[in-house]
C-alpha cells in the first residue's frame, strides 16, 4: 500500500478545477504539459542513446506523478476530488487518465484515511465507483486487490459500504457487494454495516445486505447489537432480526444492557391538560412538545421476552434489571407487561437495593407508582427498605412530589413509621428536606410535612427541641437577610396587579350598569337598577374588590419596607396575598353579576354561558391549586375522617377563601327582603 500524498504539497489550482468539473481535456493538457518540459531537458550523449530513452520515459512519468502528489487542505488527491465530484463521461475519463498516470492514488488515504472508493460510495457515484473497481482488477493480483482495497477503512472504520449507505443509495451497495460479497462482515467488532443501515432507517438496504450474506455482521458500537438498535428503531427489523439471529436477544453491550433494556427505556413523558408555551428543558433529558404525539409499540417487550424469557431477570452492570429500566423511564406498559408474565420481577433489588417501586418514585413517575398502589399483588413491595433503609414513602418525602407521596400516603398498607438506616422516619426527612426561606403554604413538601403531623406519624426518640437544632443549617442571620430578600422582591410584581384592580373597581362604582335615572325622576342621578335584586350583590361585590385591594396594597407597602421588623413583614405580606385573592375573586364576581343583570332579560342563555365562561377559565387559570388542594382534603379525610378534617385548619382556609361569596350573596337576599 502506498503512502498518503504528502500533506505539505498543494494541489495544483488548475488540476483542482479540472478534476472538480470532470475536463479530462485540461487534465490531459496540464499533466502532458509538464511532462514536456521534462522532456526539454538536456539529453545524454548518443553513445548510451537506449539509456537516455529510458530515462526520458522515467522522468515523464515521475513528472505526471509530481504533479498528482498534490493535495486539498483535507488530504484529498486528484482521484479523490474526481471520484466525489461527479460521475458523467468527463468525470470517469478524469479518473482514467489520473489513475494512467500515478495508480497508487487509487488506494492513498487522506487525512480522514478515506480512499476514492469511500469519496465515490459517499457521493452515491455508482459508474464512479464501478470504474474504480474494475481498474483496481485490471492490476495484478485481480479480485484480491479489488477485496483488499474494499475493505479498506478510513479513521472511524467505516467501508466504502458504510458510506454507500449513509448515501442510502442502493445501486451503490449492489455494486459493493458484487464486488466483494462478504464486505458487510466488516468491521467483526464495531458498527456493522447492518447496524449502520437500521440505526439510519435504511431498511431495504438492511434486508439486501441479509439476502446477500446470511453470515453478515451484526456488531455495533460500545458491545451493541444490530438487535439494540432496532427495538428504538423499528418493530418490523425487530421481527426480521429475531427471525435471522434469536441469540442477538441474549447479548449485552459493554454495560451489561441486553436489548430488552433499550426496549423498555424509551423514555415518556406525561403530557398536561394544556399545551406548553414555555417548555422546560433538562441537559441530557428529551423534551416533549406538541409533536410527541406517538408512543412506542408495546409489541416490542413482547417478541423480546418470547424469543429471550430470561432477559427479563439479566441485570445490567450497574445492576439494573430490565424492570427497574421500564420503571425508571416512565414505560408502564412495558412494566405491566414484565409483571404479566413473570410476576417475580417485583421484587428485584437492583445494586442499591431498590425495587421498581423505588426507582419510579425517584424518577418522579408518577403512572407506575398509582400502578404498583392500585395492584394488591404489589402490596408486598410498598414497605421494602432498600440498602439505606428508604421506603418508597422515603423517597417521595425526599423528592418532594406532592402526587406520588399523596399516592402512596393514601394506600393502607404503606408504613408511616418505619425508619431507614440513619434512623429518620418519612416525617423527619419532611422537616430536613424544606430549606429555610418562604413558601406558598401549597408547597409540596409544606403539603407533606402537614399531612404526615396531621396523622401524627412518628418521630424519634428524642428531646424534641434537639430536632429543631438538629436541622438548622443556617445561622438566623442568614435567615433573616434570604425571607427579607423574598418578601421585598415579591411586593415589587404584586403591587402592580393590585393597583389595577383597585383602579378597575374604583372605574366600576361610577360606570354601573343600567345608567342614571334622569333629572325629572323623583330621584335623579341614582342607579336605574338600584331595585335590583342583583344589583345589590354588585355594588357589595365591587366594594369588596376595591377595598380588598386597597387594604392588600396598604400590607404590602409594610411588607416590603425593610425597617420594618421582619415577623411583622411576614404578617403583612400574608394579609396581602389573602386580601389580593379576595379583591381578584370579588371582581370576577362583579363582573358576573353586571353580566347577568345587563344581559339575563334580553339573552338569558348567553348570560348563562358567560357565568360558566368565567368559572371555567378560573378553574382552569390555577389548576395546579385547586388540584393540590383537592388532593390535601380527600387525603386528610381517607386518613383521619370528613368531621376530623373540617375542625382542622383546613376549614378556616376555606373561610378565608370564600368568606367574601357569603357576605356577597348574604347581603344581596338580605337587602332584597328588607329593602
Amino acid at each position: 500500500m502506498q503512502n498518503a500524498p504528502t500533506p505539505s504539497t498543494p494541489l495544483h489550482p488548475e488540476l483542482l478545477l479540472a478534476a472538480s468539473h470532470g475536463d479530462h481535456e485540461l487534465l490531459t493538457r496540464l499533466l502532458n504539459t509538464e511532462a514536456s518540459a521534462v522532456d526539454r531537458l538536456p539529453s545524454r550523449p548518443t553513445s548510451q542513446s537506449v539509456i537516455v530513452e529510458i530515462e526520458h520515459t522515467a522522468t515523464s512519468s515521475a513528472s505526471a506523478s509530481i504533479l498528482l502528489q498534490g493535495v486539498t487542505p483535507d488530504g484529498d488527491s486528484a482521484l479523490h476530488v474526481v471520484a466525489g465530484a461527479g460521475d458523467g463521461d468527463g468525470y470517469l475519463k478524469s479518473a482514467n487518465v489520473i489513475y494512467g498516470k500515478a495508480r497508487h492514488l487509487l488506494e492513498a488515504p487522506n487525512k480522514g484515511r478515506s480512499t476514492p472508493l469511500h469519496r465515490a460510495a459517499r457521493a452515491g457515484n455508482v459508474k464512479m465507483l464501478f470504474l474504480l473497481i474494475r481498474l483496481a482488477g485490471e492490476e495484478d493480483g485481480g479480485d484480491e486487490r479489488v477485496a483488499a482495497i474494499l475493505r479498506m477503512q478510513n479513521g472511524i472504520g467505516d467501508t466504502a459500504l458504510h458510506e454507500a449507505i449513509r448515501a442510502a443509495d442502493m445501486r451503490t451497495v449492489a455494486v459493493l457487494m458484487t464486488a466483494s460479497p462478504r464486505l458487510a462482515r466488516l468491521p467483526e467488532n464495531g458498527t456493522s454495516p447492518l447496524f449502520l443501515a437500521i440505526s439510519l432507517r435504511r431498511y431495504d438496504i438492511a434486508r439486501e445486505l441479509h439476502a446477500r450474506d446470511d453470515q453478515l455482521s451484526y456488531s455495533g458500537p460500545e458491545g451493541q447489537n444490530a438487535l439494540h438498535a432496532a427495538v428504538v428503531r423499528s418493530e418490523e427489523m425487530t421481527e426480521l432480526l429475531l427471525q435471522w439471529n434469536k441469540e442477538l436477544a441474549k447479548q449485552q453491550d459493554e454495560k451489561g444492557n441486553t436489548p430488552l433494556h433499550f426496549s423498555v427505556s424509551v423514555e415518556t413523558e406525561t403530557r398536561g391538560m394544556l399545551p406548553l408555551y414555555a417548555v422546560p428543558v433538562k441537559q441530557g433529558k428529551s423534551i416533549t412538545t406538541l409533536m410527541n404525539i406517538t408512543d412506542p409499540p408495546l409489541e416490542l417487550s413482547k417478541q423480546l421476552l418470547e424469543a429471550e424469557p430470561y432477559s427479563a431477570y439479566q441485570p445490567n452492570k450497574q445492576g439494573s434489571f430490565p424492570i427497574h429500566i421500564a420503571a425508571s423511564a416512565g414505560r408502564l406498559s412495558a412494566v405491566i407487561i414484565i409483571l404479566t408474565r413473570y410476576s417475580g420481577c417485583a421484587s428485584l433489588r437492583d445494586s442499591l437495593g431498590r425495587t421498581f417501586l423505588h426507582v419510579a418514585v425517584k424518577s418522579k413517575r408518577y403512572d407506575i407508582v398509582a400502578f404498583a398502589c392500585q395492584t394488591p399483588a404489589l402490596s408486598s413491595i410498598l414497605n421494602k427498605q432498600d440498602n439505606d433503609g428508604n421506603t418508597a414513602l422515603h423517597l417521595a418525602v425526599e423528592v418532594g412530589d406532592w402526587w406520588i407521596f399523596a399516592c402512596l400516603f393514601m394506600n393502607k398498607q404503606a408504613d408511616l413509621n418505619l425508619a431507614n438506616n440513619r434512623q429518620d422516619t418519612p416525617r423527619e426527612l419532611s422537616i430536613s428536606s424544606i430549606p429555610s426561606g418562604l413558601y406558598c403554604f401549597l408547597n409540596s413538601r409544606i403539603l407533606i410535612h402537614e399531612t404526615l403531623s396531621s396523622v401524627n406519624a412518628n418521630l424519634g426518640i428524642y428531646r424534641l427541641d434537639d430536632v429543631e437544632q438538629e436541622y438548622s443549617r443556617q445561622s438566623e442571620a442568614d435567615n433573616e437577610e434570604k425571607g427579607s430578600e423574598i418578601v421585598s422582591n415579591s411586593t415589587q410584581f404584586l403591587s402592580v396587579g393590585l393597583v389595577l384592580i383597585t383602579t378597575m373597581a374604583f372605574g366600576a362604582t361610577f360606570a354601573l350598569p343600567g345608567g342614571y335615572r334622569a333629572d325629572d325622576h323623583p330621584h335623579p342621578g341614582t342607579p336605574t337598577l338600584s331595585q335590583s335584586k342583583q344589583f345589590q350583590g354588585f355594588i357589595m361585590a365591587n366594594t369588596l374588590a376595591f377595598f380588598c385591594s386597597s387594604l392588600a396594597v396598604l400590607s404590602l407597602v409594610f411588607a416590603g419596607t425593610p425597617t420594618v421588623e421582619l415577623p411583622m413583614r411576614y404578617m403583612h405580606y400574608n394579609i396581602s396575598i389573602w386580601l389580593s385573592l379576595n379583591a381578584v375573586g370579588s371582581l370576577a364576581i362583579a363582573f358576573a353579576i353586571a353580566v347577568y343583570i345587563m344581559i339575563t332579560p334580553v339573552a338569558a342563555k348567553t348570560a348563562l354561558a358567560v357565568i360558566v365562561v368565567i368559572v371555567s377559565v378560573g378553574a382552569l387559570h390555577s389548576p395546579s391549586i385547586i388540584e393540590k388542594f383537592s388532593i390535601l382534603l380527600i387525603v386528610l379525610s381517607i386518613k383521619l375522617g370528613i368531621l376530623p378534617v373540617l375542625k382542622s385548619s383546613i376549614s378556616k382556609v376555606m373561610l378565608l377563601m370564600c368568606w367574601p361569596l357569603i357576605v356577597i350573596f348574604g347581603w344581596q337576599e338580605f337587602s332584597s327582603r328588607y329593602q
